[in-house]
């Protein structure tokens, strides 16, 4: 699978942060083009990530398999035609948080040598996303 990870720190202690990270409703406003339907998120909680360009959807599948309130979280993306992992760990900084999202993801039909090359946009893509979900 391709992999990527990112540190970020983000203003608001860790169960401030958490509370936003995990407001889906500030996901669908964060990701053009996406709604986030679902929630409320906890231990085995089911959601998608519907993205959507004219006629064409793509549903990202996914099932909360850890959730340690304002710590931890593991997220399983399980559906067609995006899988994997998203693994995001919280950390008081002082009066901040600091982020550690760790992915790792695959593509049907798609090898895993030339998804990875996407890597960096991906990254940027969710960087750019949890900066913004996360903010006060």
């Amino acid at each position: 699978m391709a992999s990527f990870w990112f540190d970020v720190l983000v203003p608001g202690l860790p169960p401030q942060v958490w509370e936003r990270l995990w407001d889906l409703e500030r996901h669908t406003a964060a990701i053009p083009l996406t709604t986030t339907l679902g929630g409320p998120l906890g231990p085995g909680a089911e959601f998608v990530a519907r993205t959507r360009l004219g006629p064409v959807q793509i549903d990202d599948e996914m099932v909360v398999r850890e959730w340690t309130p304002h710590t931890h979280a593991v997220v399983d993306k399980v559906g067609r035609p995006l899988s994997g992992q998203i693994e995001v760990t919280l950390r008081a900084a002082g009066p901040d948080t600091r982020i550690r999202w760790e992915q790792q993801y695959a593509v049907t039909g798609l090898p895993d040598r030339l998804a990875a090359l996407g890597s960096p946009v991906v990254r940027a893509g969710y960087l750019r996303a949890v900066r913004q979900i996360t903010a006060p």
